[in-house]
């Protein structure tokens, strides 16, 4: 991960806490870590009343809250094993958030970029989902073909085996958007998304007919803001934004970053920036119009 901002490398609330070694804590670690400051600070404990909790000293508190130690006490035959998670899941009624994180933390998920790793974990948890994108069909909408096209357009290039298993890992997000109750979706597009042809026609039509059929879901929301209405709030860039069980989530991308924060003034300004760029779309009977009319110049 180039950089997960939402993970800054607090320091200690104690004056004996770990010394810093120097070394840049994994970037997971430090995720897991934040999350875990935020849940004690919103339970009002220091980190030494919540080593006294869970039997736990203040120092492997601070360790773990500045990405310096993993909470894994990994076995050959339980590689998620992590009482200390446990532990802190019970003394800080975390709704189980932290434990859903474990899995990032050990090395078995290659497919997604490093920096995008935090955030298929969370995205599976979503209640609702809040989406705008600038330039491309988001991730959870493209087909398999339009995935693989796109991938090729990055650059450096990587590896024809890691695009594949970048495009199936695409594909398998889908499957929440498939579940008996999916996630209550709302995807905002720039109109730039449907004039920018990825791949031949065929291809690319084949992608603007899956908009419609999923634009028809009535468990999703599908919305462009054409050229016509001019400049709106959301020029500076794609966001998402996760109603999870507990909490909601902001999530920005950058070129080879992302920025993932659960903090309630960066999420309430997001939400608003959403729902004024929202005003500014097409109804969503419009939008498909719309995509319906550009689909039928292709092939």
């Amino acid at each position: 991960m180039t950089d997960l901002r939402v993970i800054p490398t607090a320091p200690d609330d104690s004056a004996d806490g770990a010394a810093d070694t120097g070394k840049r804590p994994a970037p997971l670690l430090r995720y897991y870590g934040s999350e875990l400051r935020r849940f004690r600070e919103a339970a009002g404990l220091t980190q030494e009343e919540l080593g006294k909790r869970i039997n736990c000293s203040k120092s492997k508190v601070s360790m773990v809250e500045t990405g310096r130690s993993s909470p894994l006490e990994a076995t050959k035959k339980d590689r998620l094993n992590s009482p200390f998670t446990r532990q802190c899941e019970e003394a800080l009624n975390t709704g189980g958030a932290l434990t859903r994180i474990l899995p990032l933390l050990v090395d078995v998920e290659k497919a997604y970029p490093d920096w995008f790793r935090p955030f298929p974990g969370l995205e599976s948890e979503a209640t609702e989902i809040y989406s705008f994108e600038p330039q491309a069909v988001p991730g959870l909408l493209q087909t398999e073909d339009y995935a693989r096209e796109l991938l090729r357009s990055y650059y450096p290039p990587i590896s024809d085996a890691e695009l594949e298993s970048q495009v199936q890992a695409r594909m398998h997000r889908q499957e929440a958007l498939k579940r008996k109750m999916p996630p209550l979706s709302w995807f905002l597009l720039d109109e730039a998304v449907l004039r920018r042809p990825v791949g031949g026609a065929e291809l690319f039509a084949a992608q603007l007919d899956h908009l419609l059929i999923t634009g028809g879901n009535r468990w999703v929301q599908l919305q462009i803001i054409p050229f016509t209405r001019g400049p709106h709030a959301l020029m500076n860039g794609s966001m998402v934004i996760l109603q999870l069980p507990k909490d909601r989530v902001l999530y920005v991308e950058g070129q080879g970053s992302a920025h993932i924060t659960a903090t309630e003034p960066d999420v309430y300004k997001a939400t608003l920036t959403f729902h004024a760029a929202c005003a500014q779309a097409l109804s969503t009977e419009e939008s498909l119009q719309l995509i319906a009319e550009i689909r039928g110049t292709l092939c």
